[in-house]
């Protein structure tokens, strides 16, 4: 699954989106997996830095979302 995928499905739910940014790779493992996603360590670790570097802000997620769903 491309981090791109991950990201348009998690953004959906804030309070899990700020749980990917405070844990560590494991645990976004467990989390991404108890929203139904199945992710290996360096996807988690993608995902994690993309939503924890502050460089994407929730219209960057809704446009790759919007992208993703066109």
């Amino acid at each position: 699954m491309d981090v791109k995928d991950i990201i348009a499905k998690v953004s959906g739910n804030k309070d899990l989106v700020e749980q990917i940014k405070k844990a560590d790779p494991k645990q976004v493992m467990g989390l991404l997996d108890k929203a139904g996603l199945k992710v290996d360590e360096s996807d988690a670790k993608a995902v994690k830095a993309a939503l924890s570097d502050g460089k994407l802000d929730l219209n960057d997620i809704k446009n790759i979302a919007g992208g993703l769903f066109k």
